[in-house]
């Protein structure tokens, strides 16, 4: 349980446990009692509480949203923002969200909330109108005068004060988030028990809620009419859907209102469910073009280009879509590392993760497979190779410090022409290099020609690796006073060999 340092009258600084805070909060009656027990100065807070509603404490500015528009952002500041991370402990102490709750919840996201309703029937989304801002001042001090804080009403109105910006919850505020999800508990309860009722599936991520169902009919008490216009579907929500919002002191957002069926794209919190949550090719499409103005026009325009002033940073734009892209379709997807490979060749390249992935998408010609222990020979073929423009996989090279090291060589299996593996009696006892040797053979028994072995004179190919008993190989010379001309016979067989591939396609 988290603790924290708290100030008592006359005494020196105690630790307290969340429950210790709580009902010291329950036990208070004046500012001086809640900064005490929240930890704070009491003149300091007692400032803080007369002028938090007069725009002293906020940083107020605007954001783009996703989906267009702007949204306004009251960032708190000094005093304030002290004051409310000192009191989002108690509210996550008190607060238990139920399992449709997807959003400001610990250990879910937004890509829970769309994998949830995924393969349904039909997906419908209701907006919640001003949904910040509606979670007024008078309900949340409603809310700390409850049975679920007790707080007497002295109390909850300084804590109110101190939580809400111009009558209701500001966005950028850390108590705002778990005091909304706080005040919509009798919706999520109201909303869970309709869609027992009806067999559906319910959730809500902030102010996005979702019903879904796997059975084709919709419920009159969720749907009452549905009227298709130029392929698209406008609906009434069912009055008993509506009065559970009402009731429970939110609207609705008319203009957001969905409902999609099976045969149509679905989409939960932006991203599209109807086989798995995956991101819209809209958006795919979008990004690249973002990348290609920067690229081309540099970063000040495409700023001012895509987000109406060059002052903002697109590279930060970019690198924010990356990385929502990674958390939805994982760092392995292929789109992902070409659009990382995008973005680094438009100069973006101070994001470790983002050049990584990037790398991901080189392709070689050769993959040099070698025990570690026959690496002082294999070295200068890898060389040779590499000042004649033959693209190597070569593991001093191709594998950094902290990549991994499967990831990487399954990379280069799968993106080399050729795999070129120098057997010798220390390769085939070597647990690496066999696993690369079988994933090769695997890869490339479709693909005759793939596999050129060179092997040491002492080496069994027929015993070790029967598979490749009727490969043609090349022999590594004994007499090291001959490995410079057979380095350039294999360089320039692998050349001429590399070649034909590319003209064949």
């Amino acid at each position: 349980m988290r603790v924290d340092k708290v100030k008592s009258e006359g005494r020196a600084d105690t630790v307290k446990s969340e429950a210790e805070v709580l009902f010291s909060l329950q036990t208070a009656h004046s500012v001086k009692d809640v900064a005490y027990a929240l930890g704070l100065d009491p003149e300091k807070f007692f400032y803080v509480v007369q002028r938090a509603d007069d725009g002293h404490y906020y940083d107020t500015f605007k954001i783009p949203k996703k989906s267009g528009g702007e949204r306004d952002i009251a960032k708190p500041k000094k005093g304030l923002a002290l004051a409310q991370a000192r009191l989002v402990p108690i509210l996550s102490f008190v607060y238990s969200p139920g399992e449709c709750v997807k959003g400001f919840v610990k250990g879910s996201s937004f890509l829970d909330n769309a994998h949830y309703h995924h393969a349904q029937r039909w997906v419908l989304n209701i907006d919640l109108l001003d949904f910040f801002p509606s979670v007024t001042f008078a309900r949340v001090r409603g809310l700390f005068m409850s049975s679920l804080f007790s707080f007497n009403p002295r109390v909850a109105t300084i804590l109110a004060r101190i939580c809400t910006f111009q009558g209701g919850l500001p966005q950028g505020a850390t108590t705002s988030p778990i005091l909304a999800n706080l005040i919509a508990k009798s919706l999520d309860k109201r909303l869970t028990g309709l869609a027992r009722t009806h067999r559906l599936k319910y959730s809500r991520y902030s102010d996005d809620i979702t019903l879904s169902c796997s059975k084709a009919y919709v419920p009159k008490s969720i749907v009452s009419e549905i009227i298709e216009i130029d392929s698209a579907w406008e609906v009434q929500l069912g009055s008993e859907l509506k009065d559970i919002i009402r009731h429970s002191g939110f609207r609705v957002n008319d203009k957001k209102t969905r409902l999609m069926r099976r045969n149509n794209r679905q989409e939960v919190t932006g991203l599209v469910v109807n086989e798995k949550a995956n991101i819209r090719r809209a958006d795919i499409q979008r990004l690249r073009m973002k990348i290609y103005s920067t690229r081309k026009y540099g970063q000040a325009e495409a700023s001012l280009l895509w987000l109406g002033d060059s002052s903002k940073s697109i590279s930060m734009h970019l690198v924010g879509w990356l990385a929502y892209i990674r958390q939805v379709r994982g760092q392995s997807d292929p789109v992902l590392a070409k659009l990382c490979q995008q973005v680094v060749a438009a100069g973006i390249s101070d994001i470790e993760w983002i050049v990584r992935l990037a790398d991901m998408t080189k392709e070689f010609d050769v993959f040099l497979s070698h025990a570690s222990d026959d690496k002082s020979k294999v070295r200068p073929l890898y060389e040779s190779l590499n000042s004649a423009g033959v693209k190597v996989f070569f593991d001093e090279s191709s594998i950094k410090w902290g990549d991994s090291i499967v990831e990487r060589v399954n990379h280069g299996l799968l993106k080399s022409r050729f795999f070129v593996p120098v057997l010798s009696s220390t390769f085939s006892r070597k647990g690496w290099t066999n696993k690369e040797s079988n994933s090769a053979i695997a890869m490339n028994i479709s693909r005759k020609g793939r596999i050129l072995p060179i092997k040491f004179s002492e080496f069994d190919l027929d015993g070790r690796y029967p598979t490749l008993n009727d490969t043609l190989y090349k022999t590594w010379p004994e007499d090291s006073g001959k490995e410079d001309d057979f380095i350039r016979e294999v360089t320039d067989d692998l050349i001429a060999l590399v070649e034909q591939d590319k003209q064949l396609g």
